[in-house]
């Protein structure tokens, strides 16, 4: 897999995960590309400097709590919102999903190369293996997780 910046022609910048270089071009070539912002099909890669493994010293378990605030600290951009309120954006999206969408569960997958052809309309979510999505992927199929939000 190969990560991207990406840009679209209104200069929304996000990121892009592709099985490879050849896939990427592929894809752009074939207007298969759209910005999740604005929907603008005029998408390039942004710049991107290149990521350099640096060799501790010292190891330092940490905590779950530690990782997550480390994590935090290295996000930056446009689109912030403060993380109880993206908490309730979750939770609405997943509930919205399970109430409109169709549950084909185990057979998301074959659905989803259905969809991917004009077979069947794409209000549906189900469950894939970590082999069956990376093969969507491969097929330029695109995939959202959904996470599963747990009341507290």
């Amino acid at each position: 897999m190969i990560k991207y910046n990406l840009i679209c022609n209104f200069e929304h910048k996000f990121k892009g995960w592709f099985p490879s270089i050849e896939e990427f071009d592929s894809q752009q070539k074939n207007k298969q590309l759209i910005c999740p912002m604005c929907d603008s099909p005029t998408v390039n890669k942004d710049v991107m400097s290149p990521r350099v493994k640096v060799t501790k010293k010292k190891s330092v378990i940490k905590t779950p709590r530690q990782r997550g605030k480390n994590a935090m600290m290295d996000m930056a951009g446009r689109q912030m919102v403060m993380g109880g309120r993206a908490r309730t954006l979750l939770k609405q999206l997943e509930k919205h999903v399970k109430e409109k969408f169709e549950d084909v569960g185990k057979n998301f997958p074959r659905e989803a190369r259905k969809a991917q052809i004009g077979e069947r309309n794409e209000n549906f979510y189900g469950s894939a293996t970590k082999k069956e999505a990376n093969e969507l992927v491969d097929e330029g199929i695109d995939l959202f997780h959904v996470p599963e939000m747990k009341d507290n």
